[in-house]
């Protein structure tokens, strides 16, 4: 009787250890499960305080965290469920659409980077998922990685008619972002016949009308350039084309630069044409230095994407004072390659022939390489550009023959008013191959060049208003040919 009796004893002190815990955990679970019959018919705010009263009994427990989360989500406190989508997170990140809701509120909350690794994950995990592949494209869009986003938003169509025209909008535009207009007629004609929205069909319809617009410009076989300027030069140079002897005497000077081209096969794939130019300059006191210059171009370029292949020949002749100047022929090959949506790189060789009639010591040839490269920011409103490159000179007479390091940084943006900024900044370094034979050194030239432009059209878009300001100092191990240059002009430009 005695061993029976503590038998019950040590029975009822389990059940007085256990009961409290079990009640706990189905007290918690049966709120739970209130929570989620409210969160399912749309009762949010019930659901909450189911939701609640479930932590009360177990604040750590991962389902209960994710969907107050959720309930948090849908009712846009976005904070309180980043809150507790985390802790579930950190508990259990294998619950079932925990990481597709994180993502949702990632997406919501701007965090737009994080959101698009989310739903990648999912994707991969799942390329059945058809809204975390339209999801992913949306992510990629806000970051404006088009060509990203351009394949999940094709996916999701792919995957459900449901999505698909909305799918097809945004895939247009990203299209379009990446220069293929083609393809973004497609999918922007899709949207117009189909789509219930009525505000999609008319957006498409406005993106359609503007690639049309665009189409009908790009078609035009021609383009023409005008710019007549007005310039206080403080150092004139003794000759316009060369960088070693200057004046020390200022002046005044008209400006005129014409430019004409014409596209004699224009294809998506390849492009040929000719063009010309006019450059030519009156100066009010010193006439002695007008300069006129005649230049031909002809130029031919194949599209292979992401490169493009181009080449050119430009002969030129220059009068100095209505006396023969300057002849000189440039044949320059060059790639592009468009390494991203915002990153392209331009490489080139050109090869100088000059003939100079004033002074036949510089005759010679000239052999360059320069690498430019171009990125885009703020949404393609500015962008920063700069370049390397060296040229070698070998001239008729050994005093002319010279290698020279040459680079190059700018800017260029939009500023209010809808003007144009430009900032460019070069540093040069040149060193003569030979000892000279007047100075009896071999010359060494360091040069600095800072220039700043404003310019913004004026009326009409064909016109504009251009102020440019540049400054030069050359450096130089032979004191005599040490100067400095500062030119303030204000131009008009017209282009057709």
């Amino acid at each position: 009787m005695q061993r029976a009796l503590s038998y019950v004893s040590v029975i009822l002190v389990v059940l007085f250890l256990f009961l409290p815990v079990n009640a706990a955990e189905e007290g918690g679970g049966a709120y739970y499960d209130l929570g989620v019959f409210a969160y399912e018919e749309g009762d949010y705010e019930i659901a909450e305080g189911h939701f609640k009263k479930a932590l009360g009994f177990n604040p750590d427990d991962p389902f209960f965290n994710h969907f107050l989360g959720k309930t948090y989500l849908k009712t846009g406190r976005h904070q309180e469920a980043m809150h507790y989508l985390n802790i579930a997170w950190k508990v259990d990140p294998d619950i079932l659409e925990l990481k597709y809701d994180l993502a949702i509120l990632n997406l919501k909350m701007s965090n737009y980077a994080k959101a698009a690794d989310l739903f990648i994950e999912i994707v991969n995990e799942d390329p059945s998922h058809v809204l975390a592949h339209y999801h992913a494209g949306m992510s990629l869009y806000k970051q404006k990685h088009y060509g990203r986003a351009l394949d999940y938003f094709l996916a999701a169509a792919q995957r459900s008619p449901t999505v698909k025209t909305n799918s097809y909008y945004y895939a247009g535009v990203c299209c379009f972002e990446t220069g293929k207009a083609e393809k973004a007629v497609e999918k922007f004609e899709y949207v117009r016949d189909h789509a219930d929205s009525g505000l999609l069909r008319e957006n498409s319809i406005v993106w359609l009308e503007k690639i049309r617009t665009e189409k009908k410009e790009d078609v035009k076989p021609y383009s023409l350039y005008l710019k007549i300027g007005y310039h206080y030069d403080d150092n004139i140079p003794l000759e316009p084309l060369d960088d070693d002897f200057y004046t020390d005497e200022d002046d005044y000077v008209t400006k005129v630069f014409f430019s004409g081209k014409y596209n004699f096969v224009d294809t998506k794939s390849y492009n040929i044409g000719a063009g010309y130019s006019h450059y030519q300059t009156w100066h009010n006191d010193l006439a002695e230095y007008d300069l006129i210059g005649s230049i031909g171009n002809v130029y031919a370029k194949y599209r292979l994407q992401p490169f493009t292949f181009g080449f050119s020949y430009t002969p030129s002749y220059y009068w100095l004072d209505s006396e023969n100047y300057l002849r000189r022929h440039k044949l320059r090959p060059e790639v592009v390659w468009k390494c991203t949506e915002k990153i392209a790189a331009r490489l080139s060789y050109s090869y100088y022939d000059d003939e100079n009639f004033l002074n036949d010591d510089r005759d010679g040839e000239i052999h360059e390489g320069f690498l430019n490269v171009y990125y885009s920011i703020l949404g393609k409103k500015a962008y920063l550009f700069g370049g390397i490159g060296y040229d070698d000179k070998s001239a008729s007479h050994p005093d002319q023959d010279y290698g020279r390091l040459k680079t190059k940084l700018g800017l260029s943006l939009t500023i209010p008013w809808e003007v144009n900024l430009r900032l460019t900044g070069k540093y040069q370094e040149k060193t003569y191959d030979n000892v000279d034979t007047f100075y009896g050194v071999e010359r060494e030239d360091t040069k600095y060049h800072g220039s700043i432009s404003l310019s913004r059209k004026l009326f009409y878009d064909w016109l504009g208003i251009l102020a440019e300001f540049n400054y030069t100092k050359n450096d130089s191990n032979i004191n005599d040919l040490e100067y400095e240059r500062k030119v303030t002009g204000l131009s008009l430009t017209a282009r057709y």
